[in-house]
């Protein structure tokens, strides 16, 4: 009886351990102290814009059980312009293109804007390494923006 009591404890104070950890992952905003897990990866910086001097850009990479995608939100800020400021935030789908597919065997993370976005198209990011995603284009080629295109894992 004494064994079966501390193994549902045991149970039981896992179970509110891991509860306690899941807090905050779906939150509309991503606390700067908040970092990149195993499961779930943070990156930020300054891509370019069409109407703004630069869009401040969040990405969290949540990643499924396979680890071949998952879910994503996407959190941009733009700076200067008209929309200066004003915060807009989009989930969807992402997953990862490898191997062959990729010129130099690199990994492509594609986000796909959630269904009924039709104002999006997907957007394609190449890992440079492990703490650097590049914006491509479809075709997995750098973009010629003349700013830097890369978000940096925080």
């Amino acid at each position: 009886m004494r064994r079966f009591s501390a193994l549902a404890l045991t149970g039981a104070l896992l179970g509110f351990l891991m509860a306690g950890c899941d807090q905050g992952h779906d939150s509309a905003t991503t606390s700067s102290s908040q970092r990149s897990s195993g499961t779930n990866q943070i990156y930020g910086g300054a891509l370019p814009c069409e109407d703004c001097d630069s869009m401040e850009t969040e990405l969290a990479l949540n990643f499924s059980t396979d680890s071949a995608g998952g879910v994503y939100t996407l959190t941009e800020t733009p700076q200067g312009g008209p929309s200066d400021g004003e915060t807009q935030q989009r989930k969807g789908n992402w997953k990862v293109i490898s191997g062959n597919a990729v010129p130099g065997g690199g990994t492509v993370y594609v986000l796909h804007p959630a269904r009924g976005d039709e104002e999006h198209e997907p957007v394609y990011l190449l890992m440079e390494n492990n703490t650097t995603l590049k914006l491509v284009d479809d075709s997995f080629q750098p973009l010629d923006t003349g700013h830097d295109d890369e978000l940096h894992r925080l």
